[in-house]
């Protein structure tokens, strides 16, 4: 009876020791897992950090246009002498242009050779950036009262620059060469032995005038040209 006993309390021994470490396992799992389900949590909110990238930020490059002086360029073709070859109006309207194209900083363009006066204001009044310039070809002694000698005839560019929106007159001048006429053509200097229509002449009074246009705004074009 007493070895049945003691039997009987040994296996009760046993079987609780078995159960502790049964329990002692399981809350280690449970432990493990918890942990497991915590970090995986917490990682997920992390945010990604962007890698940082090392040098100098781009920087955009304006356009052309935006930082060109600009400008539209008509001459008052309309009002052409009768003595003049309308032609003329062109050729001083395309050396102007061109001699204005010369500076990198400058885009001319082309208003036609019908501009005048009000269409010039006009034109400025609408425009956000462009400065509008007027040429015209004028004659020295169109005033009949003057006397002519030698059939000479001097004949100059006018210019006017009107301020974008406000139409506000920036700057106006002229520049002329002399000229001897008598007839149509001719591209040599002129000459009183010989006069003729010096069309040498007038492109040079209209790159002279593109200069003085230059100059209103503080623009200069170094070729070593001299008027």
């Amino acid at each position: 009876m007493v070895e049945s006993l003691s039997q009987i309390m040994n296996w009760s021994y046993k079987f609780r020791f078995i159960f502790l470490i049964a329990i002692s396992l399981f809350l280690a799992s449970a432990a493990n897992a918890q942990s497991g389900r915590r970090s995986t949590r917490e990682s997920s909110k992390t945010p990604t950090t962007a890698p940082s990238v090392s040098g100098p930020k781009p920087v955009e490059k304006k356009t052309d246009t935006a930082q060109r002086l600009q400008l539209l360029v008509g001459i008052n073709g309309n009002a052409a002498f009768a003595t003049v070859p309308h032609y003329l109006y062109d050729t001083v309207l395309d050396n102007c242009i061109r001699r204005l194209g010369e500076a990198e900083i400058v885009f001319a363009t082309s208003a036609g050779n019908r501009m005048e006066r009000a269409d010039a204001v006009k034109a400025a009044k609408q425009e956000k950036s462009r400065y509008v310039v007027l040429l015209d070809i004028g004659n020295e002694y169109a005033d009949p009262s003057k006397q002519v000698k030698n059939g000479q005839n001097e004949l100059y560019v006018d210019y006017v620059i009107f301020e974008p929106e406000t139409a506000k007159v920036k700057q106006s001048g002229r520049a002329h060469q002399r000229i001897y006429q008598t007839g149509r053509g001719g591209v040599s200097l002129p000459s009183k032995n010989s006069p003729i229509y010096s069309e040498y002449a007038l492109r040079q009074a209209a790159r002279e005038a593109a200069d003085r246009i230059l100059a209103a705004f503080d623009i200069k074009v170094n070729d070593g040209s001299s008027y």
